[in-house]
């Protein structure tokens, strides 16, 4: 039995509200119009001031993703918020830029216990779209850049507004924005990395949660569905070009070559190293033994995704052993079956990239000798690679089988009937030889007299 990956769906709250503005749900989740008041623009920041810091920061952990990105502005607006500061506080922004300074802060001992909160981080962030820097705190940016900033790498973030701040020895409340650094709070800080995946839009730091030979679980699904919706925005058929130029340059011992000579992605790693193959983009040829459509229930991840249905796959290969991988796919080739189909197999070349080794739980063989008491299941490890679409080499079609069948046919009969003509010619010579051999006495002969 194989098991769908849609069990990582996230159900949402019930009941959820309609609201006019963030500064809304924020009242809605305890963030009330007070500690956005309390901000002043133009200084350092107060104690109080980063008791609103911490509680927005608190309150952003529940606040649904869908809702920040559904309320998130182009940070072509940033020059306007920074000249009224006050009409936009509280309000969300979408932030795209480089990361320079990442520096970790504990908070106070009755914060840190109030807000359920160990450490949170200050990034300074060069954005594109704004010539001064701007600072964002959030509780979550990559493991690699929790010991310093990786340097100068592309990051962004839904950031939601604060203030003007100063340096200390500012006056707060000046009227002028000049020298100022706006503040952000978010509730992560994305990495993009230089790579194919990266330049997706794929944050990377979403691997952090990722764990190799477990189920798919909750703390899954947002790296899962990012990626899904990363190829999905790669135009049809480039993985499967960049994989195959990628691998004259891969290691050795990552590949193999076929009876055919041809030289191939070797699946060994992917089984063995899991690890070092995380965001890695491949290209594999085999059977696929079941095709199955995976429908998205859950209309929030829907939204904030794209993505409402996929394509799971169980695919062989030559070199797998007889060992299963799992690829998942946004959409299949035109007329492709899938679905629960008796002695399934099509021939496929499929690229993507790797997410995890997973495991789900297949039935045992009767013929294992379970004792009794013994589960009649056990765990399957597969690698779960995820790519755009997939190239299907169909059997022929009836219709081109009845035709090379009537040709064959055809040409056997125009065959036998050549062979029947040349036997028939041949044997009739014969009859005329055979007439003249023995038919009568030649002319000139004449048989002995008182014979």
């Amino acid at each position: 039995m194989f098991f769908a990956v849609c069990a990582v769906c996230v159900a949402s709250p019930a009941g959820a509200e309609e609201f006019a503005d963030p500064r809304e749900q924020f009242r809605a989740l305890g963030v009330e119009d007070a500690y956005f008041d309390r901000l002043a623009d133009g200084g350092p920041m107060t104690r109080h001031e980063r008791e609103t810091l911490l509680r927005v920061l608190f309150r952003l952990r529940i606040f649904p993703p869908v809702d920040l990105d559904r309320w998130a502005m182009d940070a072509d607006l940033l020059e306007t918020a920074i000249q009224q500061p006050k009409d936009y506080r509280g309000l969300i922004f979408r932030l795209r830029g480089r990361v320079t300074d990442v520096r970790p802060f504990n908070p106070p001992p009755e914060a840190a216990e109030r807000y359920e909160l160990k450490k949170y981080y200050r990034c300074r962030l060069k954005l594109d779209a704004l010539e001064q820097s701007v600072v964002v705190y959030t509780e979550t940016v990559p493991k690699q850049w929790q010991r310093g900033a990786k340097p100068n790498a592309s990051c962004g973030a839904l950031g939601v507004f604060l203030k003007l701040t100063k340096p200390a020895g500012a006056t707060a409340g000046s009227s002028s924005s000049a020298g100022t650094t706006p503040l952000f709070v978010a509730p992560r800080l994305a990495w993009y990395p230089n790579n194919l995946l990266g330049r997706l839009g794929m944050d990377a730091g979403l691997f952090d949660t990722v764990e190799n030979q477990e189920p798919l679980t909750k703390k899954d699904h947002a790296a899962f569905y990012e990626m899904l919706a990363a190829v999905g925005r790669t135009k049809p058929g480039r993985l499967l070009r960049q994989a195959e130029a990628n691998l004259p340059e891969i290691p050795a011992k990552w590949r193999w070559t076929n009876r055919e000579g041809q030289e191939l992605y070797s699946v060994v790693p992917l089984f063995n190293e899991p690890k070092n193959q995380l965001g890695r983009l491949v290209a594999l040829r085999g059977t696929a033994r079941l095709v199955e459509e995976v429908f998205v229930d859950e209309p929030d991840i829907a939204a904030q995704y794209g993505v409402d249905h996929y394509y799971q796959l169980m695919l062989f290969t030559d070199d797998s052993q007889g060992n299963p991988l799992t690829f998942c796919v946004r959409e299949l080739p035109e007329g492709m079956p899938h679905g629960n189909i008796p002695r399934y197999g099509e021939s496929v070349l499929v690229a993507g990239f790797f997410f995890k080794t997973w495991s789900y739980p297949i039935r045992r063989q009767s013929d294992e000798g379970l004792s009794p008491g013994e589960p009649k299941t056990r765990l399957q490890l597969s690698p779960l690679l995820i790519g755009r679409s997939l190239v299907w080499r169909p059997p022929p079609k009836p219709a081109d089988q009845t035709r090379a069948n009537v040709i064959v046919g055809g040409l056997f009969i125009a065959a036998m009937i050549v062979v029947w003509i040349v036997a028939w010619r041949s044997m009739r010579r014969e009859r005329r030889w055979v007439d003249r051999a023995i038919g009568g006495p030649p002319k000139d002969f004449s048989p002995p007299e008182g014979g």
